[in-house]
């Protein structure tokens, strides 16, 4: 049986903030442009 050294974690915390940070930006994302076209259709 191997003893884990050569073992590499697949679930990092940095694929969970990446992950939350791409759910909280998608709505801001969208209002973000909304405001863009709205601000450039004056």
């Amino acid at each position: 049986m191997s003893d884990g050294s050569n073992f590499k974690d697949p679930f990092n915390i940095w694929y969970l903030l990446a992950a939350l940070g791409v759910l909280m930006a998608m709505p801001l994302l969208n209002m973000i442009c909304g405001w863009f076209v709205f601000y450039i259709t004056k």
